[in-house]
């Protein structure tokens, strides 16, 4: 089931970055908005990596989730111990590549919501 999510996650990130290249593209803009892209990208990969292989975050008492946003590993709390139930080797390196993936798409989203603003006042900007 992870690895089926984790196949989506890449799809729908994927297309988002090809349209946010494209757009960029067909707008014409200028130096600013592709250094301000490699930026955020830059950014969302090292957050990525966090998030997929550092990040834990707890469910009620007895359950801890490692990676984000896909789970890669469950912990449980047995007899006061934590077990891990981490994902076979395959699913586990395509839901952490996945996580990343998936991350830096997110953090493109201030690069989206300014060229819809860029667009909706109708200004040129091709040289900014």
């Amino acid at each position: 089931m992870n690895a089926l999510l984790a196949i989506v996650f890449l799809g729908l990130s994927s297309w988002a970055l090809v349209a946010l290249f494209r757009r960029l593209r067909q707008q014409r803009v200028g130096a600013t908005w592709w250094a301000a892209l490699a930026l955020l990208i830059a950014c969302g990969i090292r957050l990525g990596i966090w998030c997929a292989h550092s990040c834990e975050y707890q469910l009620g008492t007895q359950f801890r989730f490692g990676s984000f946003p896909i789970r890669a590993v469950i912990f449980h709390l047995e007899d006061g111990q934590w077990v891990d139930f981490p994902l076979p080797g395959v699913a586990m390196a395509l839901v952490m590549f996945s996580n990343m993936f998936s991350i830096t798409t997110l953090a493109t989203l201030p690069l989206w919501l300014a060229l819809r603003r860029k667009q909706e006042h109708g200004s040129t900007g091709a040289a900014a």
